[in-house]
C-alpha cells in the first residue's frame, strides 16, 4: 500500500536525503516543525517502511576496494531456489547491494573485492555453487559515481551535487587503523547512528568518535549521508537505465552528465566499463514519466547513443558500502 506523505514528510525525507547524519533540531527548523514532532514523523516514516536505509556513502577506493556491478539472468530455478540464492548474497561479506529486478535481467549485485584476483575467487565460488541456475552474468567496473538529490520529493530542481563517488577501478587505500574501520561498520549499517552509540560500542569516548568522524570526511574517505527509501512505498518505481554509446566526446560525457545532474527523477549516474559505459537510476511515479525521460535522452544524444535498456527494480535486500568490516 502506498504512503499519503504530505508536504512536511516530503520535506523531511529530503533533508535527510540531503544530510541524513544531520540532527532532528536541525530538521525541525527547515520543515517548520518541533524537534518532537519531527522525530514522529521520522519513526512513523521508519516504522511504515518507508525508508529502507539511513546510507553513508564511502570512498571505497580509499578503502582499498574496487566495486563491480554484476547482474545475472535466472534460468531453471524455483521460488525456494531463488530465496536461497537471495539469502547466500545478502549474508556474503562482499556483498555491497543486493535488488531482484524484472527486465533482461534477474538480478542487480555490488560486490566489492581488493583485486581482481579476489573478485574471481568470489564469483567463482558462486559460480559453483549456484551456476546451473543461471543463464548469464554481466559484469561491470564502477569507475565514477554521483548521488544527486531526489529533488522530486519536494518537486523542485537542485543546482547542486553532492560530491562526486569513486569507486575504483584502482584501488587506493589510505591508512587508516582498526577504530575507524569500526566506525565506518557502523556508519555503513546506520549513517544516523548516534556517537554515544558508537563510542559504547567501540570503546572510545564520545568525542574521540566526534573527532574521528570529522577527520575521515575531510579525508574524503566518508563523502555523504544519503537517504534510501523503499521507492514504491512512497509512490515511486525505481528503475536503471543502461547505456551504450558510441564515438562519445568528452564534451559529449559532460552534456550527458549536465541532464543527468538537473533532472529532478534522476538519483544516481555512473561510468563504468564493461557491458554498459553508463548508468542512471530513476525514480518515476508512472511509465509517462519514464517514458518522457528515455525520449529526452534519445532525442538530446541521438548522435552518440547506441544502445539501452530499463531494469525495473523490485525489491531491494541489501545495501551497505562496507560490508566487510567486522565489529
Amino acid at each position: 500500500m502506498v504512503l499519503k506523505l504530505d508536504v512536511k514528510d516530503r520535506k523531511i525525507l529530503f533533508e535527510l536525503d540531503k544530510n541524513s547524519r544531520q540532527p532532528a533540531s536541525k530538521i525541525a527548523k527547515k520543515v517548520n516543525l518541533s524537534v518532537d514532532g519531527t522525530n514522529y514523523r521520522i519513526k512513523q516514516l521508519l516504522k511504515k517502511n518507508a525508508i529502507f536505509k539511513f546510507m553513508t556513502l564511502l570512498d571505497t577506493a580509499k578503502l582499498g576496494l574496487t566495486t563491480y556491478k554484476v547482474f545475472y539472468r535466472f534460468q531453471n530455478t524455483t521460488i525456494n531456489k531463488e530465496k536461497e540464492i537471495l539469502n547466500f548474497l545478502v549474508n556474503h561479506p562482499n556483498t555491497q547491494l543486493v535488488t531482484s529486478a524484472q527486465g533482461m535481467l534477474d538480478l542487480n549485485i555490488n560486490i566489492v573485492s581488493k583485486s581482481a584476483e579476489e573478485l574471481n575467487k568470489i564469483l567463482s565460488e558462486f559460480n559453483l555453487k549456484y551456476g546451473k541456475y543461471f543463464a548469464e552474468r554481466l559484469v561491470n567496473i564502477l569507475v565514477e559515481s554521483h548521488f544527486f538529490f531526489r529533488d522530486y520529493l519536494i518537486n523542485q530542481k537542485q543546482t547542486t551535487i553532492r560530491k562526486p563517488m569513486f569507486f575504483g577501478s584502482v584501488p587506493i587505500p589510505a591508512n587508516i587503523d582498526d577504530y575507524n574501520k569500526k566506525i565506518l561498520t557502523l556508519l555503513a549499517e546506520n549513517a544516523r547512528i548516534s556517537s554515544v552509540e558508537i563510542a559504547r560500542k567501540i570503546g572510545l569516548s564520545a568525542d574521540a568518535i566526534i573527532q574521528r568522524i570529522k577527520k575521515l570526511e575531510k579525508a574524503g574517505i566518508i563523502q555523504n549521508y544519503v537517504l534510501f527509501p523503499n521507492s514504491e512505498q512512497i509512490g515511486y518505481a525505481w528503475y536503471y537505465i543502461l547505456l551504450r554509446f558510441r564515438d562519445v566526446t568528452p564534451e559529449d560525457e559532460k552534456k550527458f552528465f549536465g541532464f543527468c545532474k538537473l533532472h529532478p527523477n534522476i538519483w544516481f549516474y555512473s561510468k563504468m566499463i564493461g557491458t554498459w559505459d553508463t548508468m542512471i537510476n530513476v525514480d518515476v511515479k508512472d511509465d509517462d514519466e519514464l517514458k518522457e525521460i528515455l525520449m529526452q535522452i534519445k532525442n538530446d544524444f541521438s548522435q552518440v547513443l547506441k544502445e539501452y535498456h530499463i531494469l525495473k527494480i523490485t525489491k531491494s535486500y541489501k545495501f551497505n558500502q562496507y560490508p566487510i568490516g567486522k565489529i
